[in-house]
């Protein structure tokens, strides 16, 4: 056999697999780019609810004490406790000296530590 009449058979062998390769590789670069967007928006989502229990922190528990006020004590307590996944865990007996404070009425070492925490959580809202 001859190129000549080689070719159109290369030409049709060659069509065919690029007409299965090219839509393979364009579905896997397709995944790969909609995996990042999920991880993305995942990473989005959970620094949102980090910022929330931030927020919430400084509302109920804060507030709480500046006031030095036990009415909204449950709301500050839930603040405080929801603290424990978004901080490192050598912080969590200061979260719960704060807590133990408020439930005590001791303003003094409630305004102590939730200084100290303030500033710990202002450090942990720059990362990431």
């Amino acid at each position: 056999m001859e190129w000549k009449e080689l070719a159109p058979w290369i030409a049709i062998a060659l069509t065919l697999i690029l007409s299965i390769l090219v839509p393979l590789f364009t579905q896997i670069a397709n995944n790969k780019f909609q995996l990042q967007l999920k991880e993305q928006e995942i990473r989005r989502i959970e620094r949102e609810r980090k910022l929330l229990a931030f927020e919430d922190f400084f509302k109920y528990a804060g507030g709480c004490v500046m006031h030095a006020s036990h009415d909204n004590h449950a709301d500050a307590g839930a603040s405080i406790q929801r603290l424990h996944m978004y901080l490192p865990e050598e912080h969590w007996e200061d979260l719960e000296i704060l807590f133990d404070a408020i439930r005590k009425k001791d303003w003094n070492a409630a305004e102590y530590y939730l200084s100290k925490l303030s500033k710990i959580i202002s450090e942990e809202s720059k990362k990431n």
